[in-house]
């Protein structure tokens, strides 16, 4: 009687144990099948784009020389890599924590991205609309900005355009240019022709 007590909780602490085992067994497993059909699909993908001469077309009409067919079934094959990864998480039994996180990771990564993205947009923005009621800055205008000498071309919203004496065309962030000299050259004024 006193050694049926250990071997029962031992039988118990075994049963807990293997239906571990073969839980994190049935999680590789999935893994590693996801990660089998991900590279089949990307090198079925990379076949078929090829065939169809993706590459061509996209340089036929956009000029652009990259590579395409590789690219997308490179996406294709991650796609499936992360799918499969959720799935041996969820396996698991740590999914819903694991996709909570990456959520909220992703969500930090694209605030981050868009606040680098306008920190020009904005300043440029906001100089464009300075520049807009400064008397001078005006088409043809000729005008030495930040030591750059030249005509003005054209002023937008995000930058001045001018072109130089050389005919070299330079852009300048409106930011650049509310934080710069501006000297504008005045034309001397017409003299009346004298009647004869």
């Amino acid at each position: 009687m006193i050694f049926q007590i250990p071997f029962a909780d031992l039988r118990g602490a075994l049963s807990v144990v293997n239906a571990t085992l073969i839980t994190i067994a049935l999680a590789v497993l999935t893994f590693i099948f996801g990660l089998i059909i991900g590279k089949i699909v990307e090198r079925f993908a990379y076949k078929a784009l090829s065939e169809v001469e993706l590459n061509k077309i996209i340089r036929e009409y956009t000029g652009l020389k990259i590579n395409a067919d590789s690219f997308i079934s490179s996406v294709l094959a991650y796609i499936i890599y992360f799918i499969a990864f959720i799935a041996a998480l969820d396996q698991l039994g740590v999914a819903g924590y694991i996709v909570y996180m990456l959520s909220v990771l992703l969500t930090i990564v694209i605030a981050v991205s868009f606040f680098l993205a306008v920190r020009d947009f904005i300043p440029n923005l906001i100089a464009g609309t300075l520049l807009y009621r400064k008397e001078g800055l005006k088409e043809g205008a000729h005008v030495e900005i930040a030591g750059i000498k030249g005509e003005i071309e054209n002023v937008d919203l995000f930058q001045v355009k001018i072109r130089t004496k050389s005919g070299d065309i330079i852009y300048i962030p409106n930011a650049t240019v509310v934080k710069s000299s501006i000297r504008i050259k005045k034309r001397a004024p017409k003299s009346p022709e004298k009647p004869n």
